[in-house]
């Protein structure tokens, strides 16, 4: 099971939002065969344009995420609490970057 799936296992109201999440896994994994099998299934149930819409939402949010890291922007409590068990599982605990974002306060 993906990490977005540990986190809700459900579609969270959003069409195809199930497979949107095994998207999310799948970019985070960094697997050719799982993005392949993903990329192949959503092809099936939506079109070329949704899939290209999906992925640069994706990579638009990694892009944000970066600039936060980058400035210094703290982490919100809910991320600061499934934030170590997201990070562990795609194999981010050892990024340098990550040194520059301070823990969230209460």
């Amino acid at each position: 099971m993906g990490v977005v799936k540990e986190l809700g296992n459900n579609d969270g109201g959003v069409k195809h939002g199930a497979l949107l999440a095994r998207l999310c896994d799948a970019v985070a994994a960094k697997d050719r065969t799982v993005m392949a099998g993903v990329r192949a299934d959503m092809l099936a149930d939506m079109s070329a344009e949704q899939l290209v819409d999906a992925v640069g939402v994706s990579a638009m949010f990694h892009m944000m995420n970066r600039v936060a890291n980058a400035t210094g922007t703290p982490l919100d409590p809910i991320m600061s609490q499934a934030g170590p068990a997201i990070s562990e599982a795609i194999g981010a605990s050892g990024f340098h970057s990550r040194a520059d974002t301070p823990e969230a306060k209460p």
